[in-house]
């Protein structure tokens, strides 16, 4: 016991540094540090001592070092644990810092060298049938872009009831969640609306169990996505993911690393994952349809066939691996922007407005995309896979929650 508490208090020590480089890093790039509810003063101290890049990667390389003298001789299997999720983290820090000061990678390195893995191969041939598939349902004069376009039109929440829509299905998922996951007393969310972003949705997590949940209003918001956001953002999705670590990790055992949230880093491929595989656990479809026919669509004053629309949409989905596709070939040099938008348009059925925004969001994050589709498939694949029922499913899930695993790590 003794020699557990000694290798402990190292390896606090080695997190301080840790948090504390990350915090820097954040003072160059805002969007790094996509969550901290640690220590105030080791936010000040970061910003105060206004390290340059270079700096701070000597900084990186020192603190790798030091990690990897401590992991030897680790006695406890909890230490060896913590060791390797900061090993992978700190790996991804390093390699950001080099990004940052200009070293480009291909999409496949980086993404293997921020999100410890990288997406399945993909071409444009595959999404055929799917597309095809999609033309069948969808009969009628014009492309099957706009065709499909004008069909979901059919679906679109007016915007004056955006807000009791949303609220109505976060709650829903909020109820179902709390089934299955004990949530911390007083956890909460609130909801603000915001333009002129390159996300649909975003979840700022604030600490003490609160995060404030952000919808884009550039473009509309189908009936579908009403749950799908609420799942992915709220229950049991990002909000639930950092609650419970808030609560296992740091509040019970004073793990700081789990207190800041590096986006570019291995963390966000099971963080996205998870939070795209909730709703697949949430609900079933015919659940899904009820609650949509029975309680949101009357509120939205929406009407029409919605069986056949979620046909639509689940054979839409087919064509999901196609973002990370035209990503990889945007980043890597083979198409220009104006060409992936119209891949968008033309294979992903995408608005012109909405390709467009895709692509700016392409340019900002990068290999940030595999972590969507590649994480949500490689999550539900762990989860069925150790699973022997629906209940023990619920379990694996918030084991993954509560104490987060690298991609190397459930992916066979």
């Amino acid at each position: 016991m003794t020699r557990c508490i000694e290798h402990n208090q190292t390896l606090n020590q080695l997190v301080a540094a840790y948090v504390k480089l990350v915090l820097a890093i954040g003072h160059h790039e805002p969007l790094y540090v996509d969550a901290y509810y640690g220590p105030a003063e080791w936010r000040v101290e970061a910003q105060a001592q206004g390290l340059s890049l270079v700096t701070l990667a000597e900084h990186s390389a020192d603190l790798v070092l030091r990690l990897e003298q401590a992991r030897h001789g680790l006695p406890c299997q909890s230490l060896r644990d913590r060791h390797h999720f900061l090993s992978k983290q700190l790996a991804s820090v390093a390699v950001y810092l080099k990004r940052s000061m200009g070293q480009r990678l291909s999409f496949d390195a980086e993404s293997q060298a921020l999100y410890d893995t990288r997406a399945p191969e993909h071409s444009l041939s595959e999404f055929h049938e799917a597309l095809a598939r999609l033309d069948n349902l969808l009969p009628g004069e014009g492309s099957l872009t706009k065709r499909f376009d004008a069909y979901r039109s059919r679906f679109i929440v007016p915007a004056d009831k955006v807000p009791e829509v949303f609220t109505a299905a976060v709650e829903q998922a909020r109820l179902l969640t709390k089934r299955h996951i004990a949530l911390p007393e007083g956890e909460q969310f609130r909801v603000e609306f915001v333009k002129d972003e390159i996300w649909t949705a975003y979840n700022w997590y604030q600490g003490d169990y609160t995060s404030l949940i952000q919808l884009n209003q550039d473009h509309p918001l189908h009936l579908e996505r009403a749950l799908e956001l609420a799942s992915h953002e709220g229950y049991p999705g990002h909000h639930v993911f950092n609650l419970l670590q808030e609560h296992e990790l740091v509040r019970a055992l004073g793990w700081w690393e789990y207190a800041i949230y590096p986006l570019y880093s291995p963390i966000s491929f099971l963080s996205e994952g998870s939070a795209n595989f909730g709703l697949t656990l949430l609900m079933s479809r015919e659940e899904r349809l009820s609650f949509e026919q029975q309680v949101l669509m009357p509120m939205a004053g929406i009407e029409g066939d919605l069986p056949h629309y979620h046909q639509v949409m689940e054979a839409y989905k087919a064509l999901a691996n196609l973002d990370t596709l035209v990503c990889k070939q945007l980043i890597d040099g083979e198409i220009t922007a104006e060409e992936a938008a119209r891949l968008l348009v033309d294979y992903a059925l995408y608005t012109p407005e909405k390709a467009a925004q895709r692509v700016r969001f392409y340019l900002a994050n990068r290999s940030y995309v595999i972590n969507y589709h590649h994480g949500e498939a490689s999550v539900g694949e762990y989860v069925t896979r150790k699973a022997r029922d629906s209940a023990q499913a619920w379990k694996e899930f918030a084991a993954l929650l509560a104490r987060p695993r690298a991609a190397s790590e459930i992916i066979r």
